[in-house]
């Protein structure tokens, strides 16, 4: 039975924790995103972080600091920020410049005079005589052409620059026409660009604000260029709890009961800890590992269910409303009876591993002191308060997104593979049954073989085709008997 105080120590950390987090990733650095705000010309009330700091104002000041005594830091910065004026006030310039003839240098509640100063004190005369609007905002490509090249320096090496530098150039950003179509992009879906700052970026719904953190954006750009950003410890500080590898704690465990909420965890990421933890020898610590599952999770752990040198028990649960899953409940309940079996068996779990990035396990940890807990979750899917309960709990937890990241890609070939395999010979040949095919045939044609004529077309003739597949995915039946030979 729970104390009065424990419970609502219980209840308190839950009600503060809510159901789909949509706030900062657990002390995720600001350090790339603060570079890149500067660059493509967010606003300076935007920068106001002390370096550790994450809360609003979002962007390091230092870095501000540091970038604006750079002169090409600053002619990248201030022509960003006259391409954004230029596409965002376009009609009310137009305006203006062709009923009073005016040109941007006179119109200051439309185009900021100090960027324009600011410009030509840095070498860069952009105002022209007779020049119209679109002309002015190629010339904007055309300045930023020489001088982004030189602002690489502040982007770290870990980081891809092309990918950066990408933000700054649009499809052909040196025509008028090119302009236009960007536009088009940037005036329908303006509240999704970073700060309204208009970059060359394709928005999406999902994305929210992708200068949040670097470890919100480095992903979201590597995966806009087809590519995929690992390094997740590069962006965050996660803590005296977390660990790289797991390795010391099953080493230290005498018997580790493993414990996936197959709702909450990546299936292919927890197959790739278990193939390098048997790897490393030291599955042989797992007494048990329970895998719990729900009819609305994903088939890949088969995988796992496939592997006979793991001591697996698996549990599918049944849904009583369709939107209600009881994978917590039922993997909690499974996992008391395991620790209270074992201890009346004489063979008591001293370490458990939680896989899942649920923090309703929270309680199951807090109230089995006896166990030394590991926590294996998802860098995406972890609350701040989640994070902050097991930091200041001393419950060590692992970012299984970095573990297994180099093998991943090999590891989904293998499990896409088994998988492709598995619905051949399960869902397609085993329908097939050569000889019923041939008894279809004669009986179709009105015609008998005895059993050694059977015998010999088949040796002959079917025995030797094959199936193969095409490009476009479709079955080609090969080696086909000529049977005017």
């Amino acid at each position: 039975m729970l104390d009065d105080d424990k419970r609502a120590s219980l209840q308190s950390f839950s009600e503060n924790l809510p159901a789909k987090i949509q706030q900062e990733s657990p002390r995720s650095k600001r350090d790339i995103v603060s570079r890149v705000a500067y660059l493509i010309g967010i606003d300076a009330k935007y920068f106001g972080l002390s370096q550790g700091e994450n809360m609003n104002p979002h962007f390091y000041r230092s870095v501000y600091d540091e970038m604006n005594q750079d002169k090409e830091a600053r002619i990248v910065r201030n022509l960003c920020q006259l391409r954004t004026k230029l596409q965002r006030n376009f009609k009310a310039i137009c305006i203006e410049m062709n009923s009073d003839v005016k040109n941007i240098d006179s119109m200051p509640d439309l185009v900021p005079p100090e960027i324009l100063q600011a410009l030509e004190q840095d070498g860069i005369p952009f105002v022209r005589p007779r020049r119209r609007l679109e002309d002015y905002i190629v010339d904007v490509h055309n300045y930023l052409l020489p001088h982004v090249p030189n602002c690489q320096k502040f982007i770290p090496d870990w980081v891809k620059w092309i990918y950066i530098r990408n933000l700054f150039f649009i499809i052909k950003g040196n025509t008028v026409e090119g302009n236009r179509d960007a536009a088009k992009s940037y005036y329908e879906f303006r509240d999704l660009f970073p700060y309204q700052a208009f970059i060359n970026w394709y928005p999406d719904d999902g994305d929210g604000n992708i200068l949040r953190d670097d470890a919100k954006f480095l992903p979201i750009l590597y995966e806009r260029n087809r590519d995929k950003f690992y390094d997740m410890s590069k962006v965050t500080e996660a803590g005296d709890a977390a660990i790289e590898d797991p390795s010391e704690f099953f080493a230290k465990a005498e018997r580790v009961l493993v414990a996936i909420d197959c709702e909450n965890a990546d299936p292919c990421k927890v197959i790739g800890i278990m193939k390098e933890l048997q790897a490393r020898g030291l599955a042989g610590k797992i007494s048990k590992i329970l895998l719990v599952d729900d009819e609305h999770t994903s088939s890949q752990w088969r995988a796992l269910r496939r592997d006979e040198n793991l001591p697996l028990e698996y549990y599918m649960t049944d849904r009583v409303k369709d939107d209600k899953s009881a994978v917590d409940v039922a993997l909690t309940i499974k996992f008391c009876r395991e620790i209270v079996q074992a201890k009346a068996e004489g063979r008591p779990i001293d370490s458990a591993v939680i896989v899942s990035s649920d923090c309703d396990f929270w309680p199951l940890i807090e109230l089995t002191p006896e166990v030394k807990f590991m926590v294996m979750l998802e860098y995406d899917n972890c609350s701040q308060l989640y994070y902050q309960r097991l930091q200041n709990n001393d419950v060590p937890f692992l970012y299984i997104d970095e573990y297994f990241a180099a093998g991943n890609l090999e590891l989904k070939t293998e499990i896409v593979l088994q998988e492709v395999i598995r619905e051949i010979e399960e869902g397609y040949l085993s329908k097939i049954n050569i000889f019923s095919l041939m008894n279809r045939a004669l009986t179709k044609l009105e015609l008998r073989m005895n059993e050694s004529e059977a015998a010999t077309f088949y040796d002959r003739y079917i025995s030797v085709m094959n199936i193969t597949f095409a490009k476009n995915g479709s079955a080609i039946l090969q080696n086909k008997p000529d049977l005017k030979d």
